[in-house]
């Protein structure tokens, strides 16, 4: 049997959302932009698909112009909060 090369892609991707939501929660309530990120990550397609995903299902919120502020969602914060106990 192969190994299946999108599976890999997907433990990538979800690792990347992971890392970054943790970012953004741990600086909360500082913003990060996804320039900061890209930079950080060294992959900007990686952050910009991770960051569309985690804006898809409701932990990521967008904000202003050509900086785009990623602010943690109400649920983001909340799932964080139950996590930590």
């Amino acid at each position: 049997m192969q190994p299946n090369p999108k599976r890999g892609a997907s433990r990538r991707s979800f690792a990347v959302q992971r890392a970054i939501l943790a970012l953004i929660l741990a600086g909360d309530p500082v913003a990060r932009t996804r320039p900061e990120l890209a930079r950080e990550f060294g992959d900007r397609e990686a952050v910009k698909r991770a960051v569309a995903s985690l804006q898809d299902c409701g932990l990521l919120e967008i904000r202003g112009g050509e900086s785009q502020s990623l602010w943690p969602t109400n649920a983001a914060r909340q799932a964080h909060r139950l996590e930590a106990w």
